[in-house]
């Protein structure tokens, strides 16, 4: 039995609202940038830095965006949910004597979020907190550090291949991707 079970937190176990149009604040600063300086910009560290969304438009250049960026995280924000089986899926895992980290990529703003709506979890390890994103080895590193365990004693669950299963993998734990889209729920890959 894997005692320490590691879940990717959106797509896995948050959804954006059933509907609902993900408004995308990172992005606008990407187009925007984009539109301005007329090239792609290189990828920015929203998700590797613990700053909010004003600190990156002023740093961009773009500091006149505050108002729309800010309208759009507070839509992200309001469209998040959790997933119908995650409550049990969890509850039943910590029955088990299992322990339960959340590991994601995502931005400071979303953070907050994960914490309330997946609460009382052993770790959060939030690539903005940690300064790596997945797959990067640091990120599965802070897992392991959480846990105080080894990687091998890792069970990760995600919908991504590159950065919850391949990344996991390559780090040394164990991995199976989730694919909500196909139909399949947490105990389909538990």
């Amino acid at each position: 039995m894997v005692k320490y079970m590691c879940f990717d937190a959106f797509g896995t176990l948050l959804a954006f609202g059933p509907g609902a149009r993900r408004a995308n604040p990172y992005l606008r600063l990407v187009e925007a940038l984009a539109r301005r300086d007329g090239v792609k910009p290189p990828r920015l560290p929203f998700m590797t830095r613990n700053v909010p969304i004003e600190v990156f438009a002023e740093e961009l250049g773009l500091a006149y965006l505050t108002p729309v960026l800010r309208h759009e995280l507070e839509q992200d924000i309001a469209g998040i949910r959790v997933f119908d089986d995650v409550a049990p899926t969890l509850a039943a895992l910590r029955s088990q004597g299992r322990r339960i980290a959340v590991c994601s990529n995502l931005a400071q703003p979303y953070g907050e979020v994960v914490r309330r709506l997946l609460p009382g979890l052993d770790a959060y390890v939030l690539s903005f907190e940690v300064g790596a994103r997945k797959p990067e080895a640091a990120i599965y590193q802070a897992v392991c550090n959480a846990f105080r365990c080894a990687p091998r004693e890792v069970l990760f669950i995600g919908d991504s291949l590159r950065a919850d299963v391949e990344g996991p993998r390559r780090f040394g734990m164990q991995a199976r991707r989730l694919e909500r889209q196909a139909g399949q729920e947490l105990e389909d890959v538990l």
